[in-house]
């Protein structure tokens, strides 16, 4: 009698259990691909945002550091606040060649700008080039240091020693940085020194080899007793 050999398979029930930890092991992987990407997406977010700080700040520094009491021909003061945008005179090397610049710090449409005069001396309605320097920015908030804090500054025509600036993130986090200017220089520093004329000096006249020499004074006669 012939025997026949069974061919032995998986069970259904096997598979199933096989699909089930297949399934387990394949969600687990993507949850930690996942959030490792949500993380580095993160982390660049974050970053990009820090250099858009550093970026401010240092251009910030720069202008108040080099900040001139030089108003353009076109009469719009050498300091000034207007509408909580702050416009002033600073000086720009990039070029190579050093020269007066005029910037205007501004926050409109949750952006930080920096607008920048193509030409110091240019007319009244030309217009800057605006550059977007921080995003996301809700709200700007300018003090400045002369004597005190000061939450205005109305006199165009002087700078202040120091300058407060507290951005207010749409996040919830703020920033606040203090920048130090040349100020005003006192009118004694800046009035440029007047050359005084050298006092003469009384010099002995020369007597000439052929005039005659001055009688001597004779002694006095000494008192007898």
């Amino acid at each position: 009698m012939k025997q026949t050999r069974r061919q032995q398979g998986f069970t259904l029930l096997e598979i199933m259990i096989a699909l089930t930890i297949f399934a387990v092991i394949s969600t687990l992987a993507w949850q930690i691909l996942d959030g490792a990407m949500c993380t580095s997406s993160a982390t660049d977010a974050s970053a990009a945002k820090l250099n858009q700080l550093q970026r401010a700040w240092n251009l910030l520094e720069r202008d108040f550091f080099q900040l001139q009491g030089r108003a353009p021909r076109n009469g719009t003061g050498v300091f000034r606040l207007k509408n909580n945008a702050l416009e002033m005179t600073t000086l720009n090397g990039v070029s190579g060649q050093v020269q007066l610049e005029r910037v205007c710090w501004r926050l409109e449409g949750g952006r930080l700008w920096r607008d920048v005069w193509p030409t110091f001396d240019g007319p009244a309605n030309a217009k800057p080039d605006e550059v977007p320097i921080v995003n996301e920015v809700k709200a700007v908030q300018w003090r400045f240091w002369q004597g005190g804090w000061q939450n205005a500054w109305r006199d165009s025509d002087t700078q202040p020693d120091g300058v407060e600036l507290t951005l207010t993130m749409e996040s919830g986090d703020r920033w606040r940085w203090v920048f130090t200017t040349p100020g005003e220089l006192p009118a004694e520093a800046a009035k440029p020194a007047e050359p005084t004329a050298e006092k003469p000096t009384d010099v002995p006249a020369e007597t000439p080899p052929d005039a005659p020499a001055p009688p001597e004074t004779p002694p006095a006669p000494e008192a007898q007793p």
